[in-house]
């Protein structure tokens, strides 16, 4: 494996600063008994494939940030018999709150546990939210996957950056200023802005570690396969991206949503499938209006998506958030600029489409995929929704903070979004 050391990018930096806990965790029920053999060598292929599995962060004299791969060994696993659904998420919670030991130089930005029994295992993947995107980690399972299914097959290494840092195009990069003066003047406008919209000081807003133990509740919901293609075919029929609907599903409650952005194509380097963090977001702020049917809604809301995923828009964060940006400045900036963002409900949705289409072995006579879930830890109390297909369902996973936000609203929200979803496939059968 070739050596990897250079800096953080921006993309990296802007999720580095956030602070920790900021992990990405997958939990995977697999069919089938995974041996610890056999789990460790799909591991260190995975590892030998995705030169990002295997590196540290590191600070230099200057006060830089480094990923490094020297002495970092292989991924460590924790094995464990399996018990019961709740032991099960009480380890994915856990990961979910665990910070990264940055100083144990051994320890990769990753690490595995595995819940075993005769028929199946339950695999809890967690990742340093610096190091991944939601995408990355569907791919990374697939490859798992497919390591498990075929050990016989041989991984071949994906040509991520190894020692350039720098990934953003010449007409976003020129854009992105070389010191932190812009920065400084718009935290100081922020600190007042935050003061007159909100009423509180800069320190009331909340920061990694305000985080609390078992703080993390879930809402969850699938449509059944019939439901699930008749959706789909609704946004077909109404000149709709399926994300767009999804979203308006929710706006009568929240008008400010974050838009995760994939962003594998409008790099300077061909990512391809590489793991590594890739995603960037967008802001859509928009008022369901009761007036007009939910399409006319969701129309609105994608015309607004679309002028939002301009690059303008998108990079439009790193005039501000770079990495000519001290660390101290950013942890205060970051949690600011988000409330702010969000009008202190942070509400973002992640739609990883269809499972199904990104070749992962959903269905296998050795070992395949019985369900998939998955959040993000909430250093910043946001509220959010990961949806995926798979099998031909939808899933969706409603993810909020207790601490931070009314448990009746956050099912009220939920139970309203499938209650409009249902109301819609009312309507075309009546048609």
């Amino acid at each position: 494996m070739i050596l990897m050391r250079r800096k953080l990018n921006d993309l990296e930096y802007l999720n580095f600063s956030i602070s920790q806990p900021y992990n990405l965790v997958i939990v995977l029920r697999i069919k089938g008994k995974i041996t610890e053999e056999e789990l460790k060598e799909a591991l260190n292929k995975a590892q030998n494939r995705h030169p990002l599995l295997k590196v540290r962060i590191e600070a230099d004299e200057n006060d830089a940030y480094w990923f490094t791969s020297e002495g970092v060994k292989k991924i460590p696993l924790t094995i464990t018999k399996y018990e019961n659904d709740s032991r099960t998420n009480s380890l994915f919670l856990e990961n979910l709150e665990t910070p990264f030991e940055y100083e144990k130089k051994q320890l990769p930005l990753f690490r595995t546990t595995l819940l075993h029994s005769k028929e199946q295992a339950d695999l809890i993947l967690c990742a340093q939210h610096t190091i991944t995107d939601g995408l990355s980690m569907v791919f990374l399972t697939r490859d798992l996957i497919h390591f498990l299914n075929y050990p016989d097959s041989e991984p071949s290494p994906l040509l991520t950056p190894i020692k350039q840092e720098d990934i953003f195009p010449s007409e976003v990069r020129k854009r992105i200023p070389k010191n932190m003066f812009r920065t400084k003047v718009m935290f100081f406008l922020m600190r007042i802005y935050y003061f007159l919209k909100f009423g509180k000081r800069k320190t009331d807003v909340i920061h990694a570690d305000d985080y609390k133990k078992d703080d993390l509740k879930l809402i969850k919901w699938e449509l059944s396969e019939e439901e699930t293609n008749l959706f789909l075919k609704l946004c077909k029929k109404n000149n709709l991206a399926v994300h767009s609907a999804v979203c308006t599903l929710f706006l009568p409650h929240i008008s400010t949503i974050n838009n995760p952005v994939n962003l594998r194509d409008r790099l300077a380097y061909p990512i391809g499938e590489s793991f590594g963090l890739y995603a960037g977001g967008t802001v859509v702020r928009k008022k369901y209006k009761e007036r007009k049917d939910f399409w006319k809604n969701a129309k609105r809301y994608q015309s607004s998506l679309y002028l939002k995923l301009r690059d303008k828009k998108v990079y439009k964060i790193h005039k501000m958030v770079h990495t000519g940006v001290p660390l101290n400045i950013l942890n205060e900036f970051g949690p600011m600029f988000i409330e702010i963002a969000g009008n202190q409900e942070a509400f973002a949705i992640t739609n990883l489409g269809s499972l199904d289409r990104l070749g992962i072995k959903l269905d296998s006579e050795k070992f395949s995929i019985d369900s998939f879930s998955g959040a993000v830890s909430f250093a910043i109390g946001a509220i959010t929704v990961l949806v995926y297909t798979m099998r031909g369902k939808m899933s969706f996973h409603f993810h909020y903070l207790e601490s931070r936000h009314n448990a009746q609203k956050m099912k009220r929200i939920a139970e309203n979004a499938q209650f409009r979803f249902r109301s819609l496939l009312a309507e075309n059968l009546k048609e």
